[in-house]
């Protein structure tokens, strides 16, 4: 069990971490062809989605950890 919640915390840090990290190469240099209002709109849009994925990831890991303590208490 100890192994399992260790690999969550990791997984957990590892998702925080990327989705504060900014913006891939890719993702920066799509905003460069953007100006004004529009690149505000789609600096706001990518973070969003970033924040969403990291919090569905988060989720899912939690929810595993949850199912796996089960198991590992019907033991």
């Amino acid at each position: 069990m100890n192994n399992v919640n260790h690999t969550a915390d990791a997984a957990v840090r590892t998702a925080l971490n990327s989705s504060a990290g900014g913006f891939s190469p890719a993702e920066q240099k799509m905003l460069d062809t953007l100006s004004g209002p529009d690149k505000a709109r789609m600096e706001a849009q990518l973070g969003l989605q970033k924040q969403q994925e990291t919090v569905a990831f988060i989720s899912k890991v939690l929810k595993n950890e949850g199912v796996m303590s089960v198991i590992n208490n019907m033991k």
